[in-house]
Order: structure tokens, then C-alpha cells, then sequence
């Protein structure tokens, strides 16, 4: 899988966003099967304007014209694209997008399940279980999971003498951590964004 974000792309000098478009699907032709993912699609796809640079407009349409070649090439890598705002998206985007898949907030198992793997590693206190970090963690993301458990990890060792090795992490480490990590917030203009994407989806 190639994994690009945003700044893969623009980080590029001025005239060179194309060519890195090419190699990125020129490598992911050689590596066939393979997956090209791209998160936070729509910083790199958003609405086209008027008043688009011609470098932008340049490296949009070729990526596009890229996406097209993939139809009929049989060695063809697959497009993944990944957004928290898919009404952004340009509409030569979405079209090109059969499947789209709307992910909710992960309830109460679902984070179980996220905070088992992420401390599956650690050795947690008597006093705090993942049942109750789940209580303790409503309407939190998979990625405020992990924001939560690296600073209570952080406050754990912050407290322990220099040459310990050996870390307990203890309900206050996380009660802590809570203080400064808190649930991802989703506005109303997001929420009415991914009902709208998930009712035009149907």
C-alpha cells in the first residue's frame, strides 16, 4: 500500500506535482496489487474555482486523467480516499468514487476493542480497566484513543525515578490525561456535511 497525504503532493516544487502524480502511480503499477490511500482527500480534491492556480488545476487533472487509465489497465492499483469533510470533494472526484462509506463514532465495544490493542503492551494498575476507560471516554475517536493513552504513558513515566524501566500505568495517569486529551469535537456544519454525503450515497 502507498499511503499519500496532502503534503506528499505539495510539498513538491512548483512544476514538479506532476511528475510526482506519475511516479506515484507509475510504483503502484510495479507493485501490483496495490493500494493507493490517500487521507484527507480533500485538501488535495477540493471544489475547483475559477481562480485555481494553473499548477493546481495542472496536477488535479492529471491525477484524474491517471484515475480514468486505471479502467482499463488490468496491473491497476486501487484508489482508497479518506476525509472528514466529503462534501468538499470535487464532483469529478466523487464520480470517480463508486463505493463511499460513511464510519460513525465508534461506540462503547468499539473502543474496547481500539483500547485493547493499543494497550495490549502496557500493564495497567488494579484500579483502572479498559471497561472503565470506555466509560470514561464517550464520543472519543480511535486516533483520541491513542492521543489519551500516549499522555497517560507520558505522566506515568514522568513521575517514575530515571532508572526504572519497569511502568504501571493507574487510573490517575489517565484521569490526567483526560484533563488535556479530550473527544474530537464534530461541529454542526461536519455532522449536517456527513448526513447529507451519507443520504446522497444511497
Amino acid at each position: 500500500m502507498l499511503a499519500i497525504t496532502p503534503a506528499d503532493i505539495w510539498q513538491s516544487h512548483v512544476g514538479n506535482t506532476e511528475k510526482t502524480v506519475k511516479a506515484i502511480f507509475s510504483l503502484a503499477r510495479k507493485l501490483h496489487p496495490c493500494i493507493i490511500f490517500i487521507d484527507e482527500a480533500d485538501a488535495l480534491f477540493p471544489s475547483r474555482r475559477n481562480d485555481d492556480q494553473r499548477w493546481t488545476r495542472n496536477m488535479f487533472n492529471l491525477f484524474l486523467s491517471e484515475w480514468d487509465g486505471l479502467m482499463t489497465d488490468l496491473t491497476s492499483p486501487f484508489v482508497l480516499l479518506a476525509t472528514n469533510r466529503p462534501c468538499d470533494l470535487d464532483p469529478a472526484v466523487l464520480r470517480r468514487a463508486p463505493v463511499q462509506i460513511h464510519l460513525e463514532m465508534p461506540r462503547a465495544k468499539e473502543r474496547a476493542g481500539i483500547l485493547g490493542v493499543l494497550l495490549k503492551d502496557e500493564t495497567l494498575g488494579p484500579d483502572i480497566t479498559i471497561p472503565k476507560l470506555v466509560e470514561l471516554t464517550p464520543h472519543y475517536t480511535g486516533s483520541d484513543l491513542k492521543n489519551l493513552c500516549v499522555a497517560a504513558a507520558t505522566e506515568c513515566v514522568q513521575e517514575q525515578p530515571k532508572d526504572t524501566w519497569f511502568r504501571v500505568l493507574m487510573e490517575r495517569h489517565f484521569l490526567s490525561a483526560l484533563k488535556t486529551v479530550g473527544a474530537t469535537k464534530m461541529n454542526k456544519s461536519v455532522k449536517s456535511q456527513a448526513l447529507r454525503f451519507k443520504a446522497d450515497s444511497k
